[in-house]
């Protein structure tokens, strides 16, 4: 009886530990792809990837969806080139609720001039309907 109850519990475990892994990549996986909807202004994928109540806080201002869409609009005519360097510290997941800490260095080429930015940050997730949304991204600037 003690086998049984040993084995059950090490397949639990490990089913458990292999959905944590399969979010953790959807996770990380959707933050990279979110930020690629910088580069074209690509509002309406950015709104597919949040949840309803999604905030942004960046360099101490609170957005909503409604002024980060004005940001999008206002830039659409811009030509950018954006890469992203991002080095995970931390992601936890419980339940339907995740969230992660990481470094993001970008380098941003617009008119030919080269700007490079670096932040940390911390985003919260949420399982709505079955896929991971953002829920915030907390933006803090690194001064140089």
């Amino acid at each position: 009886m003690r086998h049984r109850f040993l084995i059950l519990s090490l397949l639990v475990s490990i089913n458990i530990f292999s959905q944590q892994k399969n979010d953790s990549t959807e996770i990380i996986q959707l933050l990279k792809e979110d930020y690629k909807t910088m580069v074209n202004m690509d509002i309406k994928r950015h709104m597919n990837n949040c949840t309803e109540d999604y905030l942004l806080i960046e360099d101490g201002e609170v957005w909503n969806m409604e002024k980060e869409s004005d940001f999008y609009r206002k830039n659409a005519s811009r030509t950018i080139e954006r890469k992203d360097h991002f080095d995970f510290k931390y992601i936890k997941i419980v339940g339907n609720i995740a969230y992660t800490v990481y470094n993001l260095k970008s380098d941003i080429i617009e008119n030919r001039k080269l700007t490079q930015k670096n932040w940390n940050e911390s985003t919260i997730f949420r399982k709505v309907n079955g896929k991971w949304k953002i829920a915030l991204i907390h933006s803090t600037p690194i001064k140089p």
